[in-house]
């Protein structure tokens, strides 16, 4: 798989991936109202590409693997001890890591969060951060062995999901 930063010619192929993904996360139990789609937002998308943030894994001449980085984050972020103390410009989030399932099982998901980690030590960041739904234990699994720690738990609504869920956040300190 070959790793690089997305271009805008990558936008449209990289929508439907997300699309794509969407409907595979639908069928997890762990989301007990299945996933509505639309995350994350063609605007989101746009604003990563334009900001260097977004990340995709090609394979095969398509699209198979793909993550975002940015500063934004849900409010139920302030409601957890943090460790470190970092003001938001100095923190990156790790947003939709996500792998197409025919393509699982290679290390690409591990890859793409390396990928980041580095990005993000690259970039002169303090801490980088994510929330994971709690119940979807492969990727938080995974996550823990690249050293991100637990902060604490918080309840979070996300559109696309549809009910208010309990989401462990995790951290990294660079």
């Amino acid at each position: 798989m070959e790793l690089r930063e997305a271009a805008w010619s990558d936008l449209d192929e990289l929508m439907a991936f997300y699309q794509e993904m969407s409907r595979v996360l639908d069928k997890k139990d762990f989301l007990p109202q299945g996933n509505r789609g639309g995350f994350p937002a063609r605007e989101m998308v746009r604003e990563a590409i334009g900001a260097h943030g977004q990340f995709v894994g090609v394979e095969d001449g398509r699209i198979v693997a793909a993550y975002l980085l940015n500063h934004r984050c849900d409010s139920a972020y302030r409601t957890v001890t943090w460790g470190v103390d970092a003001p938001p410009e100095e923190v990156l989030i790790l947003h939709a890591l996500r792998v197409l399932p025919q393509y699982g099982g290679r290390g690409y998901a591990r890859r793409l969060v390396e990928h980041a980690i580095q990005t993000a030590r690259a970039r002169g960041q303090r801490a980088l951060r994510l929330d994971v739904a709690q119940g979807n234990d492969q990727p938080e699994q995974l996550y823990r062995s690249c050293g991100f720690q637990l902060a604490g738990t918080a309840t979070i609504y996300y559109e696309d999901i549809g009910v208010p869920m309990p989401f462990h956040l995790l951290e990294l300190v660079l």
